[in-house]
């Protein structure tokens, strides 16, 4: 952590001369080597300023706290506070490494792997069948929609509840069969038990890589490259990205608390109730063709 004094993209830097890809190519080569990220911010964006008045301000973004995948998955509640510069030119950077905010009732999300499961369609059959009682036809869709939800639900407690502890007691299931296996190679019952615990730990592990890829949003690997740490890392590292652990509000307090957080995104909102942009910005034809 700390001044690299090297840019890694365009928006890193505001005024003074267009960023290059000279420029940033060495430290972006190094962090990719290095296997390095930078932590999850907030604050300000820019770090360094020639304290320059008008348009001759440059600001820019040189000073990082970067780390590499290990670190990574061992603080996934890091982040670094970008203050204010005071005096100096460089805004101090301040790391929190333990903030564990409330994570409140969590969401449905559905799995892909349950789709595949062969109660799956019986229990979306159950529910459409049952007829709603009179009301609007979107009405009688969410209400379905809801009950299928609490059906899915009810069926992955009862066949994916714990898949990593199912998972590690299958593992150790299996290693004390194959002893036995190695004590007595030839006994059929033995075998068949083996056979049996493999398969059974085959699709289990297919199931937690399938939650693993959906949860990191990694689609580019086929789906026998099995590397549950590297999906793991993925996954942590995507889960600390889109928490908010610390916000600013509009008089620059800094806040904190969970309550305080949900406090305050909840009164922005209400803020744009019933108000419209007086102009939207157009899409730049050039960039959309070419990416750039």
């Amino acid at each position: 952590m700390g001044d690299f004094n090297a840019v890694l993209l365009a928006a890193n830097r505001v005024n003074g001369n267009a960023v290059t890809e000279g420029e940033s190519k060495d430290f972006d080569s190094c962090m990719d080597a290095a296997g390095l990220a930078e932590l999850k911010s907030c604050g300000s964006y820019y770090s360094w300023s020639n304290k320059g008045q008008g348009n001759l301000r440059i600001c820019s973004r040189i000073d990082r706290a970067i780390a590499n995948a290990l670190w990574h998955s061992m603080f996934v509640d890091a982040v670094v506070d970008y203050l204010p510069p005071g005096i100096s030119d460089h805004s101090p950077l301040v790391m929190s490494c333990n903030i564990h905010l409330g994570g409140g009732s969590r969401p449905f999300k559905f799995f892909n792997y349950m789709a595949d499961h062969a109660l799956f369609l019986d229990v979306v059959k159950k529910v459409w069948d049952v007829s709603c009682p009179r009301s609007g036809s979107m009405f009688k869709v969410w209400t379905k929609l809801k009950a299928v939800k609490q059906g899915w639900k009810e069926l992955h407690h009862k066949d994916f509840a714990k898949l990593d502890e199912r998972i590690e007691g299958l593992r150790a299931d299996l290693g004390q069969i194959q002893t036995q296996l190695a004590a007595c190679p030839t006994d059929s019952n033995v075998q068949q038990s083996e056979r049996e615990c493999s398969e059974t730990l085959k699709k289990f592990l297919h199931i937690q890589e399938s939650a693993y890829r959906q949860k990191a949003r990694i689609q580019w690997l086929q789906v026998g490259d099995s590397n549950s740490k590297f999906f793991f890392s993925a996954m942590k590292e995507r889960i600390a990205r889109n928490s908010i652990d610390i916000l600013y509000d509009d008089s620059g307090k800094k806040l904190s608390t969970t309550q305080d957080i949900q406090e305050e995104v909840s009164s922005f909102y209400k803020q744009l109730i019933g108000t419209a942009a007086s102009s939207l910005m157009g899409v730049d034809v050039g960039v959309v063709r070419k990416g750039k």
